[in-house]
């Protein structure tokens, strides 16, 4: 099992594991070409790392050390092509597209105080055929010794839901996560916001 940061040719499949592993989420429902883009833009402007085994990507981890700009940076630069890629969806369900799509696009980022020097994990994910296997604490273990090295984060932080999603949150509890904030999404989706101390490797 190899851990590296990704490249170009291994997006497709991190968009592929992406939708096997987060059926009916609002990035999937927009679509693979919206997702190339947005994991292209961690490759350039963020971190994107990939576990391989036998050649082949089986899970993935993204993030920003700098979430307050990340995003606003990206949609100043692709905005019209991220419009585009979701135009499939924004045909299928034009009032929830463009309600999440604004949304979205008018991102800034999580610029809560408290969380300066903090890591945003925008999204992790495993291969559902190869769970069960520890891969996901791997890419969590591979970040803390990443940012253990660099230096410039305390903390590593990510969002995700609140209610029904049980084997998540017990996922993260285990790797040493707990709950920093809860707040509501949309005015009414309960989040809540985990964090975790960088470890000194």
């Amino acid at each position: 099992m190899e851990v590296r940061n990704a490249t170009y040719n291994d997006v497709e499949r991190i968009v592929e594991i992406h939708i096997n592993a987060f059926e009916g989420f609002f990035l999937t429902f927009l679509g693979p070409k919206f997702l190339l883009l947005l994991y292209t833009g961690f490759i350039d402007k963020g971190l994107l790392r990939v576990v391989v085994v036998d050649t082949k990507v089986i899970g993935f981890s993204a993030g920003t050390e700098q979430p307050d700009v990340f995003f606003s940076n990206l949609r100043k630069e692709k905005w019209l092509s991220f419009l585009l890629a979701a135009a499939p969806g924004l045909i299928k369900k034009p009032s929830l597209v463009i309600k999440k799509l604004y949304g979205a696009i008018f991102y800034k980022g999580d610029s809560v105080e408290r969380l300066n020097n903090s890591f945003l994990l925008s999204s992790l994910a495993v291969d559902p055929y190869s769970e069960g296997k520890g891969i996901g604490k791997f890419l969590v273990n591979d970040l803390n010794e990443l940012l253990s090295e660099k230096r410039t984060s305390e903390t590593v932080y990510l969002i995700t839901d609140k209610n029904e999603n049980g084997s998540v949150l017990g996922f993260y509890y285990k790797c040493g996560f707990s709950i920093e904030s809860e707040f509501k999404q949309s005015g009414q989706r309960e989040m809540l916001r985990l964090i975790k101390s960088i470890e000194v490797v």
